[in-house]
């Protein structure tokens, strides 16, 4: 990882760019001695906000699958009617491997 102060990026941005795409490692800018910033490569930087927006994706259908079988349970308690959730389940445990 390349680190570099503000006043050094100021003097050497194209240099440090060029490292930066070249290695595809993110550049620290510190100042005051103090990490402010990242500068990262436009391939890793939209690479991670995919990686984001799978997880969020994820999330969002582990919360619905629950809330499924929260209802499902209460229709059961309600009528006495057990569904087989064996099929709800596997789904719930393919998904979530799918995306982990």
């Amino acid at each position: 990882m390349h680190i570099v102060n503000v006043t050094d990026l100021r003097r050497n941005i194209r240099e440090v760019l060029a490292e930066v795409i070249r290695s595809k490692e993110p550049a620290v800018i510190l100042q005051r001695s103090k990490p402010v910033a990242y500068l990262v490569d436009a391939e890793t930087f939209e690479r991670s906000r995919k990686f984001d927006e799978m997880d969020v994706l994820t999330q969002t259908r582990k919360k619905s699958l629950e809330r499924m079988l929260q209802l499902r349970a209460k229709v059961a308690k309600r009528t006495g009617i057990k569904s087989d959730s064996t099929k709800l389940i596997r789904e719930i445990r393919e998904g979530l491997s799918r995306h982990e």
